[in-house]
């Protein structure tokens, strides 16, 4: 075995994420059984989902992103049940940390008067912009009536909400500093959750990344779980194995959440073959649940 490839080892058998079983209880997550899931976010086909075997899907709330697009209470209730007859988990993305000018909330005149809380365009994903996510005005477009966007993810009857840019945090921004802008961060998802949970006490939060906010026992007691991208591959360059320090840095943090009973849903971004198996035998060791596609998400299926 090569110098890089036992180091990788001695970090990985370092860290078991496995979750344990004195884990449980009021602070074990409902998601803890779940044992597969793929994420979908472009040409989604409800009946290839329907019938496959996964317990957790995330998916987008429309078919298009739009809102003449989103998805009635009755095609999401379906998705539900698995083919055998159990339940599964169905989850929504939802991004809390950019705005998307697809969106249904997005405002053609706001190229030429924009809102204070609206910035640049993110140069990595057209449409996408950067955001003061901590701006009452963004927030109330997120949740708090029925035209919110979590309002209406809740009315078609999610289980629960994926959300996204949770580390838009580490933009630097002149209104504030990085541990302000942590915090508001915390204090956003907190909210959202409370909100959620005051119309569905069972309602799901899985944040996506940012996994430096699990310092916060607030921010760990209100989500159920975490979403985590690039962990193994990916982080400083696409498909490349990252650097020993960034995995150990990654899974310092995330051994706060699992350790209180909470899976973590990690996704690689892979097309080799020997990538792909690499990928699978060290979210085994670490027991995470795995999921393998193109960072276009545009496949029901884990490769």
């Amino acid at each position: 075995m090569g110098i890089r490839m036992a180091g990788l080892a001695a970090v990985l058998t370092a860290f078991p994420l496995m979750l344990s079983p004195q884990a449980s209880g009021a602070a074990a997550s409902a998601l803890a059984g779940v044992r597969s899931w793929t994420y979908q976010l472009q040409h989604i086909n409800l009946h290839v989902l329907a019938a496959s075997n996964y317990d957790l899907l995330v998916i987008d709330y429309s078919r298009d992103g739009t809102a003449a697009g989103a998805f009635s209470a009755s095609e999401i209730a379906a998705l539900k049940t698995r083919p055998d007859g159990s339940r599964r988990f169905v989850l929504s993305y939802l991004s809390i940390g950019e705005a998307e000018d697809y969106r249904y909330y997005w405002q053609d005149d706001w190229a030429r008067n924009r809102p204070s809380w609206l910035l640049g365009e993110n140069a990595e994903w057209d449409g996408n912009y950067d955001i003061r996510y901590w701006d009452p005005a963004w927030q109330a477009i997120i949740f708090g009536e029925p035209a919110s966007y979590l309002d209406q993810i809740m009315a078609a009857g999610f289980d629960g909400v994926y959300l996204d840019r949770v580390d838009a945090f580490e933009r630097g921004d002149s209104q504030l500093d990085i541990a302000r802008r942590k915090s508001a961060m915390v204090t956003f998802v907190s909210d959202l959750a409370t909100y959620a949970r005051a119309h569905n006490p069972d309602f799901l939060v899985v944040p996506q990344n940012g996994e430096e906010l699990l310092s916060a026992p607030a921010y760990r007691r209100v989500i159920d779980g975490m979403g985590k991208e690039d962990l193994l591959f990916g982080a400083e360059q696409d498909q490349q194995r990252n650097s020993l320090g960034t995995l150990r840095a990654s899974l310092e943090m995330i051994g706060r959440l699992t350790a209180e009973g909470k899976p973590v849903f990690l996704s690689e971004y892979l097309t080799s073959s020997s990538d792909i198996a690499q990928a699978r035998d060290n979210a085994a060791t670490l027991g995470v649940l795995l999921f393998i596609g193109d960072r276009e998400l545009d496949d029901a299926h884990s490769r």
